[in-house]
């Protein structure tokens, strides 16, 4: 295989990456091990040093040979354990750097790709296919469905509002990644954050939520604070059906604002909490079965919180609803 070759500081890059990594001679024989191929292989740093990558294994299927596209292949150690690996090679000044890292792992992370793809692809065409419908049936029949244009255009109208949330939703998300997220800080009172929140939810859902935010202001990005509490008015709806109340409050300590947002729904049971701020996870309810979404919106939360240089809780009983607390100190 031929590559440009490149000169890399092999110390620096073992404490950036989270792959196993080492460094092949021009011979072929181990001149760097780092920290996490000796976690992964359960071979030490001395061990492998000066002797042939292959040889340190029981046995190798099948035999190594490197590209610059990951090669997947299984090791057996000396006391017998079997490792699925997947590697990659790059040719260095002095040898070759290997990057390997466990099977499994990658197969997660493409598993995971295709459930993004899957989950996005199905939010999307559901409203697109609802605007087609109802604009085919417009031009198709202008004199049939005069009586019912308002409600059609309403239709059309709120889809293509859906469609905009998940474009919002997924630029936002890659805001987050790239760390651009808080433009501006400025005050902001409790009731107009509210009222902000308001309109981004269902207006059938507006008269289920009770403030009670006495005169308390917050500082930060209004836009992004104004997101924040309607994607956690937004979970509150979707696991509390009928009309159950959800209770909006406020309240200062020194230099932190909190807002709490508590629904009386079904809860969220406990071995969902520690994945809930997740990117893309859902908790799939009877009750939320119907309302999808891209598991997006308390992610969103929570790195807006920590935009601020706040925080986001969550608590929550079965039966009983849960309560997600926003904290937002005056500055970050």
């Amino acid at each position: 295989m031929s590559a440009a070759r490149v000169d890399l500081d092999f110390d620096a890059l073992a404490r950036l990456v989270s792959d196993a990594i080492a460094m092949l001679s021009v011979e072929g024989t181990v001149s760097a091990w780092s920290d996490a191929a000796a976690a992964l292989t359960g071979i030490s740093r001395e061990a492998a040093l000066g002797n042939a990558l292959e040889s340190l294994f029981a046995r190798v299927e099948p035999p190594l040979g490197f590209a610059l596209v990951p090669v997947a292949f299984t090791v057996w150690t000396n006391d017998e354990r079997r490792r699925a690996l997947e590697a990659s090679a790059l040719s260095v000044s002095d040898g070759w750097m290997i990057s390997f890292g466990a099977q499994q792992r990658y197969d997660a992370i493409d598993q995971l790709k295709n459930e993004i793809v899957t989950t996005v692809s199905h939010e999307l065409k559901t409203p697109i296919a609802s605007i087609k419908a109802f604009a085919t049936t417009m031009r198709e029949n202008p004199e049939a469905i005069a009586r019912e244009r308002d409600e059609y255009l309403a239709t059309i109208e709120h889809e293509a509002d859906r469609l905009a949330a998940a474009v919002d939703a997924l630029l936002l998300a890659g805001r987050v990644d790239a760390r651009h997220l808080l433009a501006r800080r400025e005050p902001i009172s409790a009731e107009a954050l509210l009222d902000r929140a308001l309109e981004r939810i269902g207006a059938s859902d507006r008269a289920r939520v009770r403030g009670s935010l006495a005169d308390v202001e917050l500082h930060g990005d209004p836009d992004l604070l104004a997101l924040a509490l309607a994607n956690l008015l937004d979970n509150a709806v979707k696991f509390s059906g009928g009309d159950a109340p959800i209770d909006v409050e406020a309240a200062r300590d020194g230099g932190t604002t909190s807002l709490r947002v508590r629904d009386r729904g079904i809860g969220i049971a406990a071995e969902h909490l520690p994945y809930i701020f997740e990117r893309f996870y859902r908790v799939e309810r009877p009750l939320t079965a119907a309302t999808g979404g891209y598991g997006l919106g308390l992610f969103v939360v929570r790195e807006i919180a920590h935009a601020h240089g706040g925080a986001v809780d969550v608590a929550s009983a079965a039966r009983e609803g849960t309560t997600f607390t926003l904290r937002i100190p005056e500055r970050a």
